[in-house]
């Protein structure tokens, strides 16, 4: 199995690791690990189980494991995660870790039935070596002070927003660290919870035990916080008690689904929100999406084509001389790319855009207010990334298409150099 996942299992760190598992599934998570996999997907297949790894965002099959080794293979995880080896005609969720050096991955393991077999999910987790400093996650310099301005006033409600899996929880966790934890008292409610913040008391949802995200929220209230931070705002009674308490002078961080700023504030709107408490409450949205970093050992230059410099022109930036091209080579596993960086707006809300948000302004409207005042979009930030040669054209078109067709807003170039993901 380790040949055909590409990877040879015989290898001083393996040796060294200080997890046991039985042999297939020891190949199977050192496989993901030393592929910097995020997820690993079990498929069933009619040859056996097809083994998948997801890489900086991105989908890639390994292998194809035989019937009957797939099958041990799922046996060994159930046993590992704390499951019964039994067949289940019920979705599963366990958990293992696996400890290498001074590394320790969180390993999240789902089992469901299909058909008459069984197919599985892991979500390798791991806490970030730079302990949720923004520094590395890509914001820009201009962006950071924003964002430090805010968080560090101790009131008010930022929201994160963006896709699932866009980096959303380790953006607020970011947020959260910029204060001083040790001297507030800092609580949050997450479904689940996914790290471990010092000097947090995280709370976990648990619903079959009647401990709801609404729940949780009513009772983080009465424990006198300073800093509240939820891990999504997904129902209307969480979304006005979540507005209500950074009304009374308290610190919410929370994370949101909406495609951009404006996005996130009628996300909240639909949820019941009124716009007048919206307007109020919201000091800062940040708005992220994460692409791959281009390979610095085998990138090569290449020249843009008329598309992309009319992408460029259209968004009022100036299109760099040159682009870099993704290449292939051992450093980035063949993949072309390393790592992955985040693309943000990130749109301080001030009286002018909380007073428009309180009459109730459209999309648009609010869009063009945030461009009028300089805040760039997610777009216009991946393609200043694209020329400081941190990512590619061809990634920007891949998580941000309609890159393709956003109109311009009349914003000038004021790119400013950014920074590459440490990750």
């Amino acid at each position: 199995m380790a040949q055909a996942c590409g990877i040879s299992s015989a290898t001083d760190r393996s040796k060294n690791n200080q997890t046991s598992y039985p042999d297939l599934l020891h190949t199977l998570v050192w496989n993901a690990i030393m592929d910097n996999a995020t997820d690993v997907h079990l498929h069933c297949v009619d040859e056996g189980v097809r083994v998948i790894h997801r890489v900086d965002g991105v989908i890639v099959p390994k292998a194809v494991l035989p019937l009957m080794e797939g099958r041990r293979l799922l046996n060994q995880l159930k046993s590992a995660a704390g499951l019964t080896v039994v067949r289940s005609f019920a979705p599963l969720e366990g958990q293992m870790d696996w400890h290498d050096e001074d590394t320790t991955w969180e390993i999240r393991v789902t089992l469901t039935p299909v058909r008459e077999r069984e197919s599985a999910h892991l979500r390798l987790l791991s806490a970030p070596r730079d302990s949720w400093d923004l520094c590395g996650l890509g914001f820009s310099t201009t962006d950071r002070d924003r964002i430090a301005s805010t968080v560090r006033s101790l009131s008010g409600l930022v929201l994160v927003t963006g896709p699932t899996g866009s980096g959303k929880t380790t953006t607020m966790y970011g947020l959260a660290s910029l204060t001083d934890l040790r001297t507030t008292t800092t609580y949050s409610i997450e479904d689940p919870v996914e790290f471990k913040l010092p000097f947090a008391q995280q709370i976990e949802v648990d619903e079959q035990h009647g401990l709801t995200m609404h729940e949780g929220l009513r009772t983080i209230l009465r424990m006198d916080p300073d800093l509240i931070l939820i891990g999504e705002i997904r129902d209307k009674d969480s979304a006005i008690v979540a507005a209500r308490a950074a009304l009374s002078g308290r610190l919410v961080l929370a994370t949101i689904h909406a495609r951009d700023a404006a996005g996130a504030v009628d996300a909240l709107h639909y949820l019941g929100v009124p716009h007048h408490i919206i307007g109020s409450s919201l000091r800062l949205v940040i708005a992220q999406n994460l692409l791959r970093q281009v390979c610095g050992q085998c990138a090569q230059p290449r020249e843009l084509d008329e598309n992309e410099t009319d992408v460029f022109a259209r968004l009022g930036m100036n299109a760099p001389k040159e682009l870099l091209h993704p290449g292939s080579c051992a450093e980035c596993g063949w993949y072309g790319y390393k790592g992955r960086t985040g693309i943000f707006e990130v749109a301080p809300i001030d009286d002018e855009v909380g007073a428009l948000i309180s009459a109730g302004a459209r999309h648009r409207e609010l869009v063009e207010r945030l461009r009028v005042k300089g805040i760039r979009s997610m777009t216009q930030d991946g393609l200043a990334k694209v020329a400081a040669g941190i990512t590619t054209m061809e990634e920007i078109f891949r998580i941000n298409a309609y890159a393709r067709s956003e109109e311009p807003t009349g914003q000038k170039d004021n790119a400013e150099p950014v920074e590459a993901s440490v990750g």
